[in-house]
Parts: structure tokens; sequence; C-alpha cells
């Protein structure tokens, strides 16, 4: 009786593509459709940054990490910012679709996969500055690395790193103006929590990686003996 109440439950409420709003019929968070265009970010890779090379090539250090401009141990994202996973991440920010969370973090675990071997110590959210937090009512990055921190089994520390600087949108910006827009734009409270710990610092989106690189100093200024990054998505355009 409950699996005939159970399969007309499922004809009368089928779960819906929360990108297109399809009848979800594979199983997984996203349709076929929108699947099909989601694009993960797999080696060749750059072995810091996690820059995607073509196909056919061999890993390695991109030009950004052969003359040192991050800061960070190594970065790694889900996918490329675009198609389904571009459009998920709008809606979860922006749209304020929470349900995302769940399937938007089991993404970001397996982007985790070859960083757990660095012996990560913690999780650390990448801040928003209180009047954008007051604007969109939560950081989508605390949602993540909550998620992620159940999954993972690891402390979350989300009083540790704050925005100080209300930083412009950057999506206008060139490169050399985002890093000068986020200089300054991060402190440190209640550095012992971080200090000679192995940190992942999670957001959302690497772009330029000018916000990470940004809080990777801050952190290993304040004592962190490694940073980690991991975001769901990466901008190769």
């Amino acid at each position: 009786m409950k699996g005939v109440l159970s399969h007309l439950l499922d004809l009368i409420f089928v779960p819906l593509c929360p990108v297109c709003r399809s009848p979800l019929r594979n199983g997984g968070p996203f349709c076929e459709g929108c699947s099909r265009t989601i694009r993960r970010a797999l080696p060749p890779i750059c072995p810091q940054c996690g820059l995607p090379f073509p196909e056919g090539t061999e890993g390695h250090l991109c030009g950004d990490c052969l003359s040192g401009k991050f800061r960070f141990l190594l970065h790694r994202s889900y996918g490329i910012y675009e198609g389904a996973l571009k459009e998920a991440i709008h809606r979860f920010k922006y749209g304020r679709d929470l349900l995302l969370v769940e399937p938007l973090g089991d993404f970001l675990l397996e982007a985790c996969e070859d960083l757990r071997s660095r012996g990560i110590d913690l999780l650390i959210p990448v801040p928003l500055h209180p009047r954008r937090l007051r604007e969109r009512g939560f950081n989508q990055s605390l949602l993540l690395a909550r998620h992620l921190s159940k999954r993972l089994g690891l402390p979350c520390e989300a009083e540790v790193l704050v925005k100080v600087k209300d930083t412009p949108s950057q999506t206008s910006l060139s490169p050399a103006e985002r890093q000068r827009a986020v200089r300054g734009a991060f402190e440190v409270l209640r550095g012992e929590r971080i200090r000679e710990k192995r940190v992942l610092l999670v957001d959302d989106v690497f772009t330029t990686g000018a916000t990470v690189n940004e809080a990777s100093r801050v952190l290993l200024r304040a004592g962190a003996e490694e940073v980690l990054v991991i975001t769901l998505a990466r901008s190769v355009g």
C-alpha cells in the first residue's frame, strides 16, 4: 500500500529541475538537458589554481602561478561558470532559491576530493560586507561552507574572517581594478583559531581570483599554515 501511495505522489508531485523547471526523470539535481551544459573543471589543469587547459595537453603551472601571483596553496572548482551551473548559482544568490544549497554543496564536496589529503583543519567562508549581507539576507558562501562542514565533519569558522571594506561590484572591473578594489577588504578576528591551521576557504565563483587571493593573504598573515580554496565555478572567459 505504501508503495502504491508513493508512486501516486510521484505522479502528482513530479520534482522539477531548479533551472529550467522541466520534470526530473534522471534522479539527479538537474534535468538531462541542463546537466549536459555543465562542464567539469577536470584535468588537464594548472596544479595550483586549477585553470583548465585544452584537452590533449599536459597539466602545468599557468602564467599567473609561475609569476607567484596567488597566495593560496591550491584552488579547485567543480565546473566552468557557464550553462546550467551559472544559472543555478544566479538563482541561488540573487533569486534566493535556498533549495539549491544541497545540490550545489554536494558539487563542492566532489570538487574537494584532491584537497582532502592535505589534512584540512577547518573551513572559512568568504564573508560579505554587513551592508551587502543586509541587502541579500544571507551569505551564500556561508551556507555552502556549512553544508560542506557537515559532509566533511570539519568545523566551520564563520566569525574569523570579516569584510571591513564595502567593495563595489566587480563584474565590470578589469583584473587590475579587481585587485585594487579588494586590497584591505578583509580582517581576521580571533586569530588564535586559525594559527598553524590548514584552512579551506569557501566561495561560489572564481573569476580572476582577486577576492580569494586577498582573503588568503590576510589569513596567512594572521598565522594560518596553509590556505586552500574551493569554489563552485570558475570563469575562463
